[in-house]
């Protein structure tokens, strides 16, 4: 197995846990966000360049659904 294949085997069972732990969409999604970004900073070293840039989106936008997830809790605390 290349490097690569661990690195997909490693973000495919962390998001298959972390689908099987969460009862949320909204945790399962910053696992997956928190499991992509891992995977992006410590295998960055082994990816080509273009397998970087293709996952960039995906990351982009986990951030922005996490954005409005962390928004969603700050209205819910100052409205309730």
């Amino acid at each position: 197995m290349d490097v690569e294949d661990y690195i997909l085997l490693f973000l495919s069972l962390w998001i298959l846990i972390s689908a099987l732990a969460t009862k949320t969409i909204d945790v399962f999604l910053t696992l997956t966000l928190i499991g992509l970004l891992i995977t992006l900073e410590v295998g960055g070293l082994f990816l080509s360049k273009e397998q970087k840039e293709s996952m960039m989106p995906l990351v982009e936008l986990l951030l922005i659904i996490f954005a409005i997830i962390v928004m969603k809790k700050v209205y819910e605390v100052l409205s309730g």
